[in-house]
């Protein structure tokens, strides 16, 4: 095989055991990741690993909850997968909780992390045609963390 012919050969990415469990979790879960395919949710899920926007529970080592953020500038990059500008708006790509208050403990995470500095707190709701559902983050900070 010439040199040119073995630079132009892809290697196939291979995946941590724990992004599978994470994606695992999330298609059992989620039904509109089920017609994705393995390969697409964990790349998807990995983006948000690699970029930091990736916030789990768990509970006696098991997986309870999983919440995948990006920060946006406007709500039609809500719908634009692997946009993160690090914009005012903090938009919960996807979010599970199988256990009492790791909902809580997931968004304190993402206030935390830089929810904080975010003026909005918005997510897709993909039963109603996929709507964009925007609210203050001080509100979503009452609701979701309860201080």
């Amino acid at each position: 095989m010439s040199s040119t012919a073995q630079s132009e050969t892809l290697a196939r990415v291979s995946y941590p055991q724990k992004t599978h469990e994470m994606a695992e979790f999330l298609t059992s879960n989620l039904e509109y990741l089920k017609d994705w395919g393995g390969e697409k949710v964990l790349g998807w899920l990995q983006w948000f690993i690699n970029n930091g926007r990736c916030y789990a529970v768990a509970k006696d080592g098991e997986l309870v909850g999983l919440t995948l953020a990006r920060y946006v500038d406007t709500e039609e990059q809500c719908n634009e997968h692997y946009t993160d500008t690090g914009g005012p708006i903090c938009y919960i790509e996807a979010s599970v909780s199988r256990y009492p208050k790791s909902l809580n403990t997931m968004y304190q995470m993402v206030w935390d992390d830089a929810g904080h500095k975010s003026k909005w707190m918005a997510w897709v709701r993909h039963k109603y045609n996929d709507r964009v559902t925007k609210i203050d983050m001080r509100r979503a900070k009452r609701r979701f963390i309860g201080n």
